[in-house]
Formats: C-alpha cells, structure tokens, sequence
C-alpha cells in the first residue's frame, strides 16, 4: 500500500469515526499512536481485523504486564521466569481477545465499513 493510498484511508476512517460521534480515546488507543509514531502502517483498531487486534495487543500487553509484574512483584516473590513468562502470556492472550471484541463490536455497532471497503 502506498503513502498516499494509507493516508486517503486513514483521513476517511477518521472522518467516519468523528460522524457516528466516536471520542478520540475510542478512535486511536495509545498502542496504536505509539506504533503510528514509529512509522508502522496499521489501520486504526476499528478498522484492523480481529486477528491482527489479537496478536498486536496481546504481544504488547504480554511484554509490558510482564516485565512491570517481574519487577514489582513477581521476582521479590520468587517467582521463576518460565512461570512469569506463562502468566504474562495468558493475561496478553486474555487482554488481547477482550479488546479485539470491543473493537470488532464497536466497529460492527457503528456501522463502520471494513478497512478493504475504504
């Protein structure tokens, strides 16, 4: 996809978003603007399909969740790492289901289109 052709999609996906009254909060999620800012091409999370949703955010919780946790509570407690990178792993899968849903939910309530269609 080009430049052009991303930013054409984009500008409408935002305009379809602020139409059926959607707040900046629920039209670009910090994940997204963080990944956006470091030159990533995704379209916005009502737009991505639900499996993209699942593997971006559930890596990104999982490697965030855990190391906060290791830090803060689970290597004081001795836990060991294989244990800390399971439960890390599970709490993404858990976060990333749950958010994919919403998104897809939301996109779906809204009437949105998919990305393809734009």
């Amino acid at each position: 996809m080009t430049d052009a052709e991303f930013k054409r999609k984009t500008d409408k996906a935002f305009a379809l978003m602020v139409e059926t009254g959607l707040r900046k909060s629920q039209r670009v999620p910090f994940t997204y603007r963080v990944l956006w800012s470091m030159g990533l091409k995704l379209p916005p999370a009502l737009f991505n399909n639900f499996g993209a949703n699942l593997l971006l955010l559930s890596t990104y919780f999982s490697v965030f969740y855990g190391l906060i946790m290791w830090f803060i509570t689970w290597h004081p407690d001795g836990m060991s790492p294989s244990e800390a990178i399971i439960t890390s792993l599970l709490a993404g899968l858990f976060y990333g289901v749950c958010m994919a849903a919403v998104f897809r939910n939301r996109r779906k309530s809204k009437g949105l289109p998919e990305w393809e269609e734009l």
